[in-house]
């Protein structure tokens, strides 16, 4: 009986994904420390994207909080993150970012 040798098998789409998890469309209001406003463009279990009218400096670290409404209850959800990137687009700034921390409520 010959041998097989193992192998992995890597999805093409996945060989230029810089992201560790999956990540899932959202748009829910947020805040920045210092009272910036933006909305998520989407989330994961390890960081975010959203849109703001402020730029934020690569390495940053910034603290967040997200307006997650469930049922008719405001469930604010803080965490720290790190910016990753930060690149104008129409009407200010999409940030995306790295969670330093767990969300917390």
């Amino acid at each position: 009986m010959p041998t097989v040798e193992p192998r992995v098998v890597v999805p093409l789409g996945r060989l230029e994904e810089k992201r560790g998890a999956e990540r899932f469309e959202m748009e829910v209001p947020l805040t920045v420390e210092g009272g910036s406003a933006g909305v998520t463009r989407d989330v994961s279990v390890s960081g975010l994207c959203f849109t703001s009218r402020d730029a934020h400096a690569i390495g940053q670290r910034i603290e967040i909080t997200v307006d997650y409404l469930l049922d008719g209850h405001n469930f604010p959800l803080h965490c720290e993150a790190i910016v990753v990137r930060c690149e104008a687009c129409r009407g200010g700034f999409t940030v995306g970012v790295r969670l330093a921390t767990a969300f917390l409520e």
